[in-house]
């Protein structure tokens, strides 16, 4: 960027400002005093903490860049700080960037609604330069709502001068194109399966006998959670959490025989689908054979004690990838996987906590075994792609659709948060679409109407991107996998007309779209709910509010999906809470 002139002079406080400090023309952090305070009960709103005279002075300092202190706080919680410029250069806009927030975010100026985030760990910023007066302290508040784990603002916040949007937000990653996927995965949709939930018999052979139905859902990849024994030291709950791995090279006996997973293995390709394995590779149970053998393997405190990766995961023990020989055993053993079972590839649980080196280290070796191996992360950083992974975990679109869904965000939020991935992503990253998984709430818990949730769901599904189906979801289920327990899917209380619904769209996806689809968010009507997109030659409509809306039928050869009667002035009529998809 460009040097400029005047100079841009910065001061940011909670109480006293003191010095000035020249703001560089790349950025200029806001580092000085943050205060914090949870907000468990909701009240911050009606209490108006986001105003500009609010009394903060018994506010909790904190750090930020950073996650709040209580690790096992989940919910929301409030930030703030003050900022203050002098002499504002002409000719350039001032952003206030954030590098990232978890999970979403609420912003107040001077106790005005600013703007929203939605998504965690994605760079977003605010275009502020307009809102600021010369010399004035102006009030900065956030409201940020973690969904799990310990939440806050872990990325730098700063201000920053530019010229051009694209300059500015652009990033290094995006500038590179990631390597290209397996042929096979680049318009998968996908199926998730916890084995333990699935059927009565909560059996590998059960899985098995179920593939001809998942198939005809329209499904191509079969995700199945950690199949491997549970440990039972320090275990949660009664039956324990599948990501305490005991075992790396054992199937958890309950499901069944290793020859009864290949059998299901082979099925799953005999029917044209591929199939990939949840890996832990974090941290281990506290009872697996490693802790003995391998003491130097693991993350220890001060102390010499074996400790968790953190508070959450209180169940497990943490592994230190400082250590060559750890690294050479975890790789051979994906390799292992490969080899004797014929796994397509492996979803990485909490990968953004594994160093990307090992990523891009353990790619290469499964590929020399299976060139079309694929590797998922759990995990949403941009980076991820260029070391080793083929796809991430799109939980901007997760939280904008269900937000919209809600009433509590707008078409424009959510096309913003879509556009911001291709500022942030490499070329030709996949991401995984969805509105439920494993860790979240069901879809109908948190989109009730019918209606409603089908159609946020086909907002994600026909998207640019792969959909993800949580198994059961397909036939409405409410109660939430819980992987502590032994919950199971009620497959006879079905929604049949969800079923073929969910189908359908599948199966239009694969006739119609194509990964190298052109794909473009249209708000039709923002104050109404109303969005649209054009993806290859369909064009979709969403009636995310309550009432009727029509629409000219100028350029629609024809209907493919959805109720959408036309009148005698040549209207459509999209109805409440519905889609349709046109040529």
């Amino acid at each position: 960027m460009k040097n400029f002139c005047p100079i841009l002079f910065l001061v940011v406080g909670t109480l006293l400002m003191s010095g000035c400090e020249t703001l560089t023309p790349e950025s200029q952090l806001l580092d000085a005093p943050w205060v914090l305070k949870y907000d468990s009960n909701r009240v911050g709103l009606r209490a108006g903490w986001f105003d500009d005279d609010h009394d903060r002075t018994e506010w909790e300092p904190t750090e930020v860049p950073g996650v709040w202190a209580d690790g096992e706080y989940d919910g929301f919680a409030w930030y703030s700080t003050q900022i203050q410029v002098t002499n504002i250069p002409a000719g350039y806009n001032l952003a206030l960037v954030f590098d990232s927030i978890d999970d979403n975010a609420v912003v107040w100026l001077d106790g005005r609604l600013f703007g929203k985030q939605m998504g965690n760990n994605i760079k977003f910023f605010f275009d502020i330069g307009d809102k600021l007066t010369d010399g004035k302290v102006h009030q900065l508040v956030l409201r940020i709502e973690d969904i799990g784990g310990p939440g806050g603002i872990p990325g730098s916040v700063y201000l920053e001068p530019y010229i051009d949007e694209t300059d500015l937000f652009r990033s290094e990653a995006s500038k590179r194109k990631a390597p290209k996927a397996p042929q096979w995965v680049r318009n998968a949709n996908i199926y998730e399966i916890f084995v333990r939930s699935h059927s009565d018999d909560r059996s590998f052979n059960a899985i098995t006998a179920d593939l001809d139905r998942i198939q005809d859902l329209g499904i191509d990849l079969v995700w199945l959670m950690p199949v491997h024994p549970i440990g039972v030291k320090n275990h949660k709950s009664t039956r324990g959490a599948p990501h305490a791995v005991q075992n790396y090279y054992e199937v958890n006996p309950r499901f069944g025989t290793m020859d009864e997973f290949k059998a299901l293995v082979d099925s799953v390709h005999g029917r044209g689908m591929h199939i990939i394995l949840d890996m832990v590779l974090n941290h281990t149970a506290w009872d697996n054979p490693l802790i003995d053998e391998h003491p130097d393997w693991y993350t220890k405190n001060e102390a010499g004690e074996m400790v968790s990766p953190n508070a959450d995961l209180w169940d497990t023990v943490d592994l230190d990838y400082n250590n060559p020989e750890l690294r050479k055993w975890m790789i051979e053993m994906l390799g292992w996987w490969i080899e004797e079972t014929g796994v397509d590839g492996f979803r990485f649980d909490v990968a953004e906590l594994v160093p990307y080196d090992f990523w891009a280290e353990a790619k290469k070796y499964c590929q020399n075994i299976f060139p079309d191996v694929f590797f998922l992360a759990e995990g949403a950083q941009p980076e991820l792609h260029l070391n080793g992974h083929d796809m991430t975990y799109s939980w901007n679109m997760w939280n904008g659709a269900i937000q919209m869904a809600q009433g509590n965000a707008d078409p424009s939020e959510v096309k913003r948060s879509y556009e911001m991935e291709q500022f942030q992503y490499p070329q030709g990253a996949l991401r995984m679409r969805f509105t439920e998984n494993h860790d979240q709430q069901r879809s109908h818990n948190l989109i009730p109407d019918d209606d409603l949730n089908l159609t946020t769901w086909v907002f994600v599904a026909l998207m640019k991107g792969n959909p993800l189906i949580l198994a059961g979801q397909e036939i409405g289920a409410t109660s939430q996998i819980d992987i502590h327990l032994d919950d199971k899917i009620d497959w006879d209380d079905r929604d049949s007309d969800l079923e073929k619904s969910m189908s359908e769209i599948l199966h239009l996806r694969k006739t119609w779209i194509t990964p190298t689809s052109k794909f473009e968010i249209i708000i039709a009507d923002n104050d109404r709910q109303i969005v649209a997109y054009k993806h290859g030659p369909l064009l979709v409509f969403f009636n995310f509010s309550d009432s009727d809306f029509k629409f000219k039928a100028d350029g629609v050869d024809r209907v493919l999906l959805g109720d959408l009667p036309l009148d005698e002035s040549g209207n459509f009529t999209l109805l409440p809470r519905h889609f349709a998809v046109v040529q």
